[in-house]
């Protein structure tokens, strides 16, 4: 390899679907950290894909199964990960929820959906989202 056709290879950047899939696996980390079982990731339906799925242990309750939304933004985008989520997209992933949810046997008597954001390198995990 030539070391011009190096410096182009290292100048790429990243896809869309490979910061996605960075920002994904970023958010499953952090999950695992805080004692939560994954359960699938980029699970794909006809209607919409739903980005991770977890069940969270909660203290004398049991367990919420949780369905969560990862977004990212650049530090020139226009709308913030937040206000990306509505619309028609919040309507895939509740169609992907229900189709899932009617399959599902874990140990969850709860179900909630969060977003993790990934904005200028920070990362926010939003509880429970409005999906109104």
């Amino acid at each position: 390899m030539k070391l011009a056709e190096s410096r182009r290879m290292a100048k790429r950047t990243c896809t869309s679907r490979e910061t996605g899939d960075l920002h994904e696996a970023l958010a499953a980390l952090h999950l695992r950290k805080l004692g939560w079982r994954i359960l699938g990731s980029q699970v794909r339906y006809r209607v919409g894909e739903i980005d991770l799925i977890a069940e969270e242990p909660l203290p004398d309750r049991g367990w919420v199964l949780v369905f969560i939304e990862v977004r990212s933004r650049g530090p020139r985008s226009w709308v913030t990960p937040e206000e990306s989520v509505k619309g028609a997209k919040l309507g895939r992933l509740r169609r992907a929820i229900a189709l899932y949810l009617s399959v599902y046997r874990g140990r969850a008597t709860e179900v909630r959906i969060d977003l993790i954001t990934f904005c200028d390198g920070e990362m926010s995990h939003l509880k429970n989202i409005q999906t109104g």
